[in-house]
């Protein structure tokens, strides 16, 4: 493909649907695997803390048309709730619903900035979309870029306070913001967030951690948090720059006009694709238990 046959490629992959970047993702990075060994320890760990015949109820907000299905569907007899904004995202869910014959899986649609917003709205959500009873599991994986990072320590409180079991689990996951390593997704971000806007990441979950664990709102908690790498590889120029327009958060994120675009296309040529470079996403992990401490 001549330069600029890959220039036009990588320009329109920018107009593909974010549901469509995530399931590329998805599909081409060890990223989910790593995610569902992350979650299973969790999950291992509430175990411990409730009786042995008790079925799992979980939420999992923002999943998309991605959500770890497999996993959280043999692990929550009791009901798994994937909430989303996307109705395109939810639909694709609910086909493989029908298709797979699945019973205890329910589609959501919802804003949780407004659903979730404080403790009255949380409860009305609660018993107007998710069936009326808490949940034993939470599930919050790349949710949060679009919450502004002050108002996360709220809504995670939200969350334990009215939304949690009493004994319960909730399971974080989002690209580090403490990366610098050149041609990470991190980096990659405050790169172009920062040449062209003035910006870079600030979504922390370490941070939130450390909020969490001086707030006096959570009580019974305890956080466990942990860092890993995931890959990602496509032998297919628009796949791979849909991922970039991804981790880019371009449009609803930043709107890059023509020629920043052109010059983010062209960058990715030279420094990613031609030397036929995966990304590298480091990745945080965050584990809030609320109850009887986890046991090792």
């Amino acid at each position: 493909m001549s330069a600029k046959a890959l220039i036009e490629t990588g320009l329109r992959a920018a107009e593909i649907p974010l549901a469509r970047q995530v399931k590329i993702w998805a599909r081409f990075t060890d990223e989910k695997a790593d995610v569902a060994a992350s979650l299973t320890r969790t999950v291992r760990a509430l175990h411990k803390a409730l009786p042995l015949d008790q079925e799992l109820r979980a939420l999992s907000i923002g999943s998309s048309g991605e959500p770890q299905f497999r996993l959280l569907h043999a692990l929550c007899q009791k009901g798994l709730f994937l909430f989303d904004i996307d109705e395109k995202a939810l639909a694709t869910v609910s086909e493989r619903l029908d298709r797979q014959m699945v019973k205890n899986v329910f589609p959501v649609q919802g804003d949780y900035l407004q659903d979730f917003a404080d403790r009255d709205s949380a409860l009305a959500t609660l018993r107007a979309k998710l069936g009326d009873a808490p949940f034993d599991l939470i599930c919050l994986h790349h949710c949060l870029y679009y919450c502004d990072v002050e108002q996360w320590p709220a809504f995670i409180e939200t969350l334990y306070d009215a939304v949690l079991a009493p004994t319960g689990a909730m399971h974080l996951a989002m690209m580090s913001a403490r990366e610098t390593e050149e041609g990470t997704t991190t980096w990659l971000y405050n790169h172009f967030a920062r040449k062209f806007f003035g910006a870079e990441t600030s979504h922390d979950l370490l941070r939130l951690r450390d909020q969490l664990s001086n707030s006096t709102a959570v009580s019974d908690v305890c956080l466990n948090s942990e860092t890993k790498q995931v890959h990602f590889w496509v032998d297919d120029f628009e796949q791979y720059m849909a991922v970039i327009w991804m981790i880019l958060l371009y449009p609803d994120g930043h709107d890059y006009d023509l020629d920043q675009r052109t010059e983010i296309v062209e960058f990715v040529i030279r420094h990613f694709w031609e030397p036929r470079r995966k990304i590298v996403q480091t990745q945080d992990y965050l584990s809030i238990f609320k109850g009887p401490p986890p046991t090792s």
